[in-house]
């Protein structure tokens, strides 16, 4: 039996975006993105439990997404982010993106 934890649905995507930490920005990409968090391609690995900040660009908002997180795992592949919590805007422009992004 898989131990599987997530509470929401992960979509593929490919969004670039800035991840900082300790102060320092670095662009990256959002290579998956549910309303929890998301897989990020930093170009480096990360110790668990780091904090970063996120921000990015959806199509269905004006403003960017802006989140605090946590790294729960990191890997070749990327930095699995757990967000902090998202304001009622960032998850209604989310759910918008994601209904986008299944009817196409």
């Amino acid at each position: 039996m898989t131990d599987n934890r997530r509470t929401s649905t992960r979509h593929e995507v490919s969004i670039p975006a800035q991840v900082t930490v300790d102060g320092e920005p670095r662009e990256s990409t959002i290579v998956n993105l549910s309303l929890g968090g998301a897989l990020v391609d930093t170009g480096a690995k990360h110790p668990m439990g780091a904090r970063m900040n996120i921000s990015f660009r959806l199509p269905t908002m004006e403003d960017m997404v802006e989140v605090g997180s946590t790294v729960r795992w990191s890997d070749a592949k990327g930095v699995g982010l757990q967000f902090d919590g998202l304001r009622a805007r960032d998850v209604w422009a989310l759910n918008e993106f994601f209904k986008q992004l299944a009817s196409s």
